[in-house]
């Protein structure tokens, strides 16, 4: 057992009744004793020793696959890329599956948050001081405010096979979120970098390739009876072919459908999203985006009322602390935010603001409250996760926002 390796041995020196000698031991190595925990029933394996014996196993077995590159040309990433795939598998298999009321397709990238004085000048060099970095996305965001809101709500996208995918999917377990049918890809992971200066300044860049959009990219990717269990179906970052077969399945089945399509798919110009929009119940953008919309379209657009003839029975423009102003076909008004409300939440990060009022919206929806109430609940969460660092963590409890409510109105 000693020459097969299962066992070491040694000699040491023990003084009994008064006289030296010699006493040769044995001892498992960690191949013998990863051999003992086959042998022995897990209950008399301390913790302690089965985490050592399996990460000094991990650690021969490394050294022999490192072996195996040099020898054979390999690269040490295809083996890392191969554990990173099974181990996101796995977390997709274990996370529990639920009823969802809502649906939520869309995108997940992390969010990395960096300082700097100002932004460079061509061929200038720029210290950026990262911050912090938080699990993020639009739409795996509302999925994970719809969550802490005790809405049952399932994600539905692709998820990178990389250490920023495992973190992506970890907080969305993590929240309750069901990722039972996040597809695995070996494409890297989304990232965005959010830069600040010390003036309030915020710049958004996501890195990335042209093709790189981990979005739902294909009908093959939807489970459809999911979709029918749901009431409420949330499109947000997703290839506008396959985004305009959810829209449509979805109004068949009788489904609420909200479209909040990301920047890059507002600058593909109305004529692109028509497809969408003809199924949608409700449609919403923020400034920024609604801008896009205009400059990218060919028809012109002057007032988001205009939107109404291409399907939509509610148009929402959000304004960030200014509130919202909402579109209908009965006519359009002005949703503003309390001035309590905002000098109750001083804004310290707006990101995810959007996601956090998309979220409160659907849960007033639920709740079968009128358009105005779900909208203020909305709004009232987009406040609490303003005046917080991050995206995921950020989000408010439904006791939160409640609470924040009842308080505006005393």
């Amino acid at each position: 057992m000693v020459d097969v390796g299962i066992l070491e041995q040694g000699m040491e020196q023990v003084v009994e009744n008064g006289k030296a000698t010699w006493r040769k031991w044995y001892s498992p190595t960690g191949l013998g004793r990863w051999i003992i925990l086959f042998l022995k029933p897990p209950g008399e394996i301390p913790p302690e020793l089965a985490k050592q014996t399996i990460e000094e196993l991990f650690r021969l077995y490394s050294s022999s696959v490192v072996e195996v590159c040099e020898k054979y040309g390999f690269t040490i990433d295809s083996f890392r890329q191969v554990f990173n795939q099974q181990y996101v598998k796995s977390t997709v298999m274990k996370g529990k599956k639920i009823k969802p009321k809502v649906v939520v397709y869309g995108s997940a990238a992390l969010d990395v948050y960096g300082d700097l004085e100002r932004l460079p000048s061509a061929d200038e060099t720029v210290y950026v001081a990262e911050t912090a970095r938080y699990a993020g996305g639009m739409g795996a965001n509302v999925a994970v405010a719809l969550a802490r809101l005790k809405v049952p709500v399932a994600f539905v996208g692709r998820i990178g096979s990389d250490s920023i995918g495992r973190t992506l999917l970890e907080s969305l377990v993590k929240n309750g979120v069901d990722v039972s049918n996040v597809a695995i890809t070996i494409q890297r992971s989304l990232q965005t970098l959010i830069l600040r200066n010390s003036k309030g300044g915020r710049w958004l860049l996501a890195l990335g390739s042209p093709n790189h959009a981990l979005s739902v990219a294909s009908p093959s990717e939807i489970n459809w009876r999911q979709l029918d269990q749901s009431q409420i179906v949330y499109v947000g970052e997703v290839f506008t072919e396959v985004a305009s077969t959810i829209a449509s399945y979805a109004k068949n089945k009788g489904k609420t459908i909200i479209y909040r399509p990301g920047a890059p798919y507002l600058r593909l110009g109305l004529e692109k999203l028509q497809g969408i929009l003809e199924h949608v119940n409700m449609f919403i953008l923020n400034e920024a985006g609604w801008n896009s919309l205009q400059n990218s379209s060919e028809k012109p657009l002057k007032t988001p009322q205009e939107l109404l003839a291409y399907g939509p029975e509610t148009v929402i423009l959000t304004k960030g602390k200014k509130g919202s102003t909402v579109h209908t076909k009965k006519g359009n008004y002005v949703m503003p935010v309390s001035a309590d409300m905002r000098a109750r939440y001083k804004t310290v990060d707006p990101t995810g603001a959007g996601d956090s009022l998309s979220a409160g919206l659907i849960k007033g929806l639920l709740q079968g409250w009128e358009l105005e109430k779900a909208i203020s609940f909305g709004q009232a969460a987009a406040c609490i996760k303003c005046a917080r660092m991050g995206t995921a963590p950020a989000f408010p409890t439904l006791d939160e926002v409640e609470v924040a409510l009842k308080r505006n109105y005393q």
